[in-house]
């Protein structure tokens, strides 16, 4: 089949990376006939000139379109515009049956474009991003007008791909009309890794000591990291109460941060909460060296705000795990409550935030860290692989190709 790939992502934004890029690719090798249609900031020439040739040599077909971000509000709009008028050329001059389309924004371009052509939408649900953006954006009024059309935008989408089982009870529930079509229309995909990249062998074991020697951080301490980007939803002062407690527990211990931004916060953050400054470490890398600086930690922090989170799977938490590192996390996040746990992962999800509690799962995770070094972690959290990612696209895909197109 033909599919039409939609993301206001770009290939080259990290999400783009990890997650969209190497997905498509997975499909294009089963067979399928892809075309990719994104919007790509400025300044991304050598990624766009790299990830060409690796959609070159898959048979995938990529036409980019500008990324604005000013003026607010306007800028997304003509985006769009530019992402709606791209995609119509490609559909009628190719034999498109599929409109993949990643998050509602993208969503809606593919909805308007249905309506038109007749091809098939499916959905990539990413969490329940419009009452977040409600809650806290900075237009809200906005966001308060795109909810009035995702009923239409859910009720019209003839497969819905949903990150957590969570997300999809909630849909079920706010439109059970979908859940009585006479087929399944939810599939539960995962934020997924490449355990082919994301692995710790002699290689990455190597240049993780250069990293360590450049970080000046001693060898044999404990290494508590955080990895991704620091913003509102990330709750950076409990991560900082909780790397407290590690220091209570392990005199020597460090944090690592692994960001592309917020330094300044997480240095106020720490000297406010009493720590020195040396017992923080942050850094900022490209893909090509995330396993090596995860290699260096004894265990990690995934701490997010849980207000509508029912839908939020950290593409973080599969990169960790991968790479044999336990996960303290926080309850109320997408399925992490049923996927964490000392006996199946080695990790640990805290009901609230008070020291002793956190203190207990830190206990958890250390009495159980040794262990980690024989691939149990890894081999427990194979539902997070990039193959079995592709698997479960390929049976969407198949699902597509049996069903009847929804109205």
């Amino acid at each position: 089949m033909t599919v039409l790939h939609i993301t206001q992502d770009g290939i080259t934004d990290h999400i783009g990376q990890s997650q969209l890029a190497p997905y498509i690719l997975g499909l294009a090798d089963l067979g399928h006939d892809i075309h990719v249609l994104s919007a790509e900031k400025p300044g991304r020439e050598a990624l766009i000139s790299r990830y060409r040739t690796l959609f070159d040599q898959a048979g995938v077909r990529w036409t980019i379109v500008p990324y604005y971000n000013r003026p607010p509000v306007i800028s997304t709009a003509w985006v769009l515009w530019l992402l709606y008028r791209a995609a119509g050329q490609i559909v009628r001059r190719e034999p498109v049956s599929v409109l993949h389309c990643r998050g509602h924004l993208a969503g809606f371009v593919g909805q308007r474009l249905k309506h038109r052509f007749g091809a098939r939408l499916l959905l990539d649900f990413r969490d329940f991003w419009l009452d977040v953006r409600i809650d806290r954006g900075r237009f809200p009024w906005v966001y308060r007008i795109l909810k009035r059309f995702e009923p239409g935008l859910i009720r019209q989408s003839d497969q819905i791909v949903a990150l957590t089982r969570r997300a999809v009870e909630l849909l079920q529930a706010r439109y059970p009309e979908t859940a009585a079509r006479g087929h399944n229309v939810y599939t539960v995909i995962p934020c997924c890794a490449d355990f082919a990249h994301f692995r710790v062998d002699e290689a990455v074991t190597a240049r993780s000591a250069v990293l360590r020697t450049g970080l000046a951080m001693p060898a044999g301490s404990t290494v508590l990291l955080y990895l991704g980007s620091l913003g509102p939803d990330y709750l950076l002062n409990r991560m900082i109460a909780l790397f407290g407690q590690l220091r209570a527990l392990r005199p020597d211990a460090v944090m690592l941060f692994l960001s592309n931004n917020g330094e300044p916060l997480v240095r106020d953050a720490a000297t406010a909460a009493g720590l020195p400054a040396d017992s923080i470490r942050f850094a900022n890398s490209g893909r090509d060296d995330v396993p090596a600086y995860i290699a260096l930690a004894s265990l990690s922090v995934v701490f997010i705000n849980p207000v509508h989170k029912e839908g939020c799977s950290p593409t973080k938490l599969a990169e960790l795990l991968a790479c044999n590192v336990p996960v303290v996390a926080n309850t109320g996040v997408g399925d992490l409550d049923i996927l964490l746990s000392p006996d199946a992962n080695g990790s640990v999800v805290v009901e609230d935030f008070e020291p002793a509690t956190l203190r207990a799962a830190l206990v958890s995770v250390l009495e159980r860290r040794d262990g980690r070094e024989d691939g149990r972690i890894r081999d427990a959290s194979w539902g997070y692989s990039l193959e079995e990612g592709v698997k479960r696209y390929q049976a969407v895909y198949d699902a597509l190709g049996e069903v009847p197109a929804s109205v």
